[in-house]
């Protein structure tokens, strides 16, 4: 039941956000002031980092995010250009996107620019593109100022928060002049969550205490992933019980210490979601120039390598229930928090598949 009054929420938010733009569009033609010459078919669009006027359907649209990205290619728009969260692939051009960009790459139909480092996108290839719209996250704030120079700019906040993706995905909808496309696409999320419901009922029954972890290496620290998260949503609604500790606040992410997780053994799973930024490690610089790989395959394995090992070696965290039951999955945070989108959920969930039912 509370999964269907969300997707209701959700389809009627839809609802009313393409009539308020058809609305304001009937209103703007009907308006004796109106110069004809201006184009009626324009829209403010507010988002994290500020307002965005946009007119038409932009076509020439840039993603400076692998959210975004899943975002837009649901929407049925590609990239003319794109960045790498994690900078493993360094053309200057995706000529083949399915084996240079992780986990999204095969849904996409161009050959979109390299922008570079998402933390710091080229701004020469960007210019040089001149794109119609410039879609990021607000880690790009500080350049949001120049990038608005260079087309108008959208930036979005908080895409692991419980709800956000859905926001974002009605800006965006909106944003490209596609707002009837929402409701199809929050009706496809419902389905596909209900599947994976019935699809693990026997494993929620049984195990159904899962703690959900992130972390590079456990000397590095590690922080749980909260019920209030898309993460935690996502999982509750299939039918897992997070285990998490108290947190301050509504924060999605609650830091504990190693010498902490046995407070957390009620978890009869474990998922523990690694990265690594550290692009100087020889095993990938060597996977990388033997071009053997797709950049996912090596993503997979360079992004849990570290957490990994790190765990298997450690006492305490070999002392837990999962541990002992062989209920530890790892994963990489780039595909399950990275994406935060229907295409990121659809991938989630056949892992999760992967993990409890193969």
């Amino acid at each position: 039941m509370v999964m269907l009054k969300r997707l209701f929420r959700w389809v009627m938010l839809g609802c009313l956000t393409t009539a308020l733009i058809v609305g304001c569009g009937v209103a703007a033609n009907q308006s004796p002031t109106s110069d004809s010459s201006v184009s009626t078919d324009c829209r403010l669009i507010k988002h994290d980092a500020g307002e965005a006027e946009i007119c038409g359907e932009p076509q020439t649209v840039v993603s400076l995010s692998a959210h975004a990205l899943d975002l837009l290619l649901s929407l049925d728009q590609q990239p003319v250009g794109y960045v790498t969260p994690v900078s493993f692939y360094k053309g200057e051009i995706f000529d083949n996107p399915e084996q240079q960009i992780p986990y999204l790459g095969s849904a996409i139909t161009t050959q979109p620019i390299n922008l570079g480092n998402a933390q710091s996108p080229s701004m020469e290839r960007l210019t040089a593109l001149k794109p119609d719209l410039i879609l990021g996250e607000t880690r790009n704030v500080e350049e949001y100022k120049l990038l608005s120079q260079i087309a108008p700019t959208i930036l979005l906040e908080n895409r692991t928060v419980k709800g956000q993706w859905q926001e974002h995905l009605q800006t965006l909808a909106v944003a490209l002049g596609k707002p009837e496309k929402t409701e199809a696409l929050f009706q496809q999320y419902q389905t596909n969550v209900e599947q994976a419901r019935l699809d693990l009922t026997e494993v929620t029954s049984a195990h159904p205490n899962l703690l959900l972890l992130g972390a590079n290496r456990l000397d590095e620290g590690v922080y749980v992933i909260q019920p209030n998260t898309y993460l935690g949503e996502l999982l509750e609604d299939i039918g897992f019980k997070l285990v998490a500790p108290p947190s301050p606040g509504d924060m999605p992410n609650a830091p504990v210490s190693l010498e902490a997780l046995p407070e957390l053994d009620t978890a009869d799973a474990i998922i523990i979601l690694g990265y690594s930024m550290d692009i100087n490690d020889p095993d990938l610089k060597q996977s990388i120039a033997l071009g053997d790989q797709s950049i996912e395959e090596i993503a997979e394995q360079h992004q849990v390598k570290a957490i990994q090992q790190s765990w298997q070696k450690n006492a305490i965290a070999q002392s837990l229930t999962a541990s002992q039951e062989n209920r530890v999955y790892f994963a990489t945070y780039y595909k399950w928090n990275g994406l935060n989108g229907p295409m990121g959920t659809e991938l989630v969930l056949a892992q999760l598949r992967q993990f409890f039912t193969e």
